[in-house]
């Protein structure tokens, strides 16, 4: 098909819907504002017990491309299932009812997917009330199909040995658009009982059909953070959880030519994401922390020492120097502001001039980011002598 045939297929958005009265009406209206207008909006009200059916109903009143569905509360997996019942396009994209999109989000995708099984795109993703930052997949733009490029793809999507990272391929639906055909089929079989990850267990299943991807890194979709969703409360049931996803994919994974990969990204995947899950989302004490890094610290015991960086690597290193008394002076990082509202003790590097310490000890996991931060420091009149980096060790490698 070419570029300009798209125009004559209709694409279906699907929009679940559960107590978001505060942002339905700009969720819809950024699909409205379209600069590709053959499509329909189908919005599913799971359950709402705020008003934000009626608000759908009433700009359903308004725009007959808007399809209302309602259904007692059962998660979004029936929610986006009845849905994809439900839409007539040729192409689906799914968007959540308390975020947007811009403009020119269908059109750009939609002209890609003419010529892929799926397409995917980047993300405006808010990580907290004041920090927004774009997220993209870690694989570099354009097309991949056939046996080989595909293989490139399915190889390192879940998890890259190499890099050290999951999810290279980003786990979201909401940043991609879909064929109809293999949406419904995948949909068939999807287990509705799935909370946690249900984006991810769709998306990798849909991957194994696909013959061809298109990958684009501008980001059309805007994430909101929304600190009272169920995203960012306790889960006890975490762990519980995580196998179910394990359980879902596990199946399709054996089955695949790249069954051996598919079922290691998987396991890694369950390892790394239950070590989180006891980290930050169960309420365990600080005292059950489960490391991903171990820093070395040698030398260091009788020194006064800043620690500068609180990612991952950050947490577990001054996790491990305050569990093994190591005088830690100040925790700083530029990003101070997102950590404090974690909760956790992060100043701002600015606050380092006005301490007496022995060193200032670097906890990042790349080497360029470390001489980068070194090279900030020396330029600030620090000592090159004191600012100490070594290369964490990961604890699952």
């Amino acid at each position: 098909m070419e570029q300009g045939q798209c125009a004559k297929e209709l694409v279906s958005i699907i929009v679940p819907v559960y107590n978001v009265a505060p942002y339905i009406r700009k969720c819809i209206e950024s699909i409205q504002r379209q600069t590709y207008q053959k499509i329909e909006i189908i919005v599913v009200d799971d359950g709402s017990v705020d008003c934000s059916g009626e608000i759908c109903e009433d700009m359903a009143m308004h725009d007959s491309r808007i399809k209302m569905i309602r259904q007692e509360n059962a998660g979004v997996v029936t929610a986006r299932c009845r849905g994809v019942e439900g839409a007539d396009g040729k192409y689906i994209m799914f968007i959540d009812g308390d975020d947007w999109i811009e403009p020119a989000m269908v059109e750009v995708l939609l002209n890609e997917i003419v010529s892929s099984d799926l397409v995917t795109s980047g993300v405006y993703y808010q990580e907290a009330m004041n920090r927004t930052v774009e997220r993209y997949d870690g694989f570099r733009e354009g097309r991949y199909r056939g046996e080989g490029q595909m293989d490139e793809l399915l190889k390192s999507m879940l998890y890259d040995a190499d890099l050290e990272c999951v999810q290279r391929l980003t786990p979201w639906g909401v940043n991609k658009i879909f064929r109809s055909e293999l949406v419904r089929e995948i949909y068939k079989g999807l287990d509705s009982d799935i909370t946690f990850a249900e984006d991810s267990v769709f998306l990798y299943k849909y991957l194994l059909h696909c013959q061809s991807v298109s990958i684009i890194h501008q980001c059309y979709y805007h994430y909101r953070y929304r600190p009272e969703s169920a995203m960012h409360a306790v889960n006890r049931r975490m762990l519980m959880d995580i196998n179910k996803v394990y359980l879902a994919l596990e199946p399709d994974f054996r089955k695949h030519r790249m069954g051996e990969s598919l079922l290691y990204q998987l396991q890694r995947w369950v390892m790394i994401m239950s070590c989180r899950a006891i980290n930050s989302h169960m309420g365990f004490c600080s005292q059950a922390h489960v490391p991903e890094y171990i820093a070395d610290a040698g030398g260091l015991q009788d020194k006064k020492i800043i620690l500068y960086g609180a990612g991952k690597v950050g947490q577990d290193t001054y996790s491990q120097l305050r569990r093994f008394h190591y005088q830690v002076i100040l925790w700083v990082d530029k990003n101070y502001c997102f950590y404090q509202e974690k909760g956790l003790p992060v100043v701002s590097p600015d606050e380092i001039f006005d301490k007496d310490y022995d060193a200032v000890m670097i906890a990042v996991k790349e080497q360029e980011m470390a001489n980068t931060i070194r090279t900030e420091l020396c330029d600030r009149g620090i000592s090159d002598s004191v600012v100490l980096w070594n290369q964490p060790i990961r604890v699952f490698d």
